[in-house]
């Protein structure tokens, strides 16, 4: 039977891409065959689709992208599972981030693979979810995991305002933690509403040049120096990126040796573990803890307007793709 999805055949913009007709793929014996309800965009959809940084292509495919169906982060309702499975059943409500899994969110089916979808937060609506697994665990990872956040402590979060800051902030303020936000002019007064303690316009001062310093750095955007963050930290100070500008993070990676010896602060850049942490996120979702916010919506055959949406850097939260039609999420 066929279905509709987002087909990339070319490297380029998101003009592109085409809505097109396929067969509704057949899970193998550990996958389960996902209905999608509702997707997000991430960066990781930009830089599948512009096929950058170069060097990505000897893994993303030199001449032609191998992966044709975009998209990481879904929910939706388990339709089949192979016969390996025994975690989930047809039925089943569903979240996860697929970019381990051939990703394939930009759909209305995927095949994944059974680690990369969790069961969906019962309080949620199939929208709300598709919210979290990439961005939650993105900002689990680097302040739990990484950074280990403890009471008190001062953390800043540049791209404050997009997917990954808006739960980071929620996770900290939950570990009594004073936040500072940094982002856009337009986001000043909606970082605000969040809870950040201070926010900060990028447009109108550089942090990293005031003289303040933090105990944590979260970024986003990584589009500085690496020794311009380490003078924005406390000594014994932790700065951890999640993505941004490839040749920054690059510096980061080869410098932060050397401002560890010299500093005594720590840099480090997020190597995300896809899932893993998702089912504690669950629960502090179902506990009413953390909710996603959500800046808008766009139906599946206007991907395109909403990767450009997302490429302007003006949301605030995440851009998400309803895929099913209305009756379906009435199910």
């Amino acid at each position: 039977m066929p279905m509709q999805a987002i087909i990339q055949h070319r490297y380029g913009t998101p003009d592109d891409l085409r809505l097109m007709e396929v067969e509704i793929p057949v899970p193998k014996p550990n996958e389960v065959l996902v209905k999608i309800h509702a997707a997000a965009v991430n960066d990781w959809e930009l830089g599948l689709l512009e096929g950058k940084p170069l060097f990505m292509r000897l893994f993303l495919g030199l001449f032609r992208p191998k992966v044709k169906i975009m998209g990481c982060e879904i929910a939706g309702v388990i339709e089949s599972v192979g016969g390996d499975i025994a975690r989930f059943k047809p039925g089943d409500k569903v979240y996860g981030d697929l970019s381990a899994s051939s990703f394939g969110a930009f759909a209305e089916y995927v095949c994944a693979r059974e680690d990369a979808v969790m069961h969906m937060p019962s309080n949620l609506s199939f929208e709300q979810a598709a919210a979290i697994p990439h961005a939650a665990m993105l900002a689990q990872q680097a302040l739990q995991d990484i950074a280990g956040m403890q009471q008190g402590q001062s953390l800043l979060i540049n791209g404050a305002g997009g997917g990954v800051g808006t739960l980071a902030v929620q996770m900290a303020k939950l570990h009594k933690l004073g936040v500072t936000g940094v982002d856009s002019t337009a986001k000043q007064e909606y970082m605000t509403l969040l809870g950040f303690d201070r926010v900060i316009d990028y447009l109108q001062e550089d942090f990293t040049r005031t003289g303040k310093q933090y105990d944590l750095i979260l970024d986003t955007k990584t589009s500085r120096s690496p020794f311009d963050y380490a003078r924005a930290l406390k000594p014994g100070g932790t700065y951890v990126t999640v993505g941004g500008s490839m040749p920054r993070v690059l510096q980061c990676l080869v410098f932060a040796k050397w401002i560890s010896m010299t500093q005594k602060k720590t840099l480090r850049v997020l190597a995300l573990k896809p899932n893993k942490g998702l089912n504690h996120f669950t629960g502090l979702i179902e506990a009413g803890k953390i909710l996603p916010a959500i800046d808008s919506r766009f139906p599946l055959a206007e991907v395109p307007q909403a990767l450009k949406h997302f490429a302007s850097a003006r949301h605030k939260g995440k851009v998400i793709i309803s895929v099913a039609s209305a009756t379906d999420y009435d199910a």
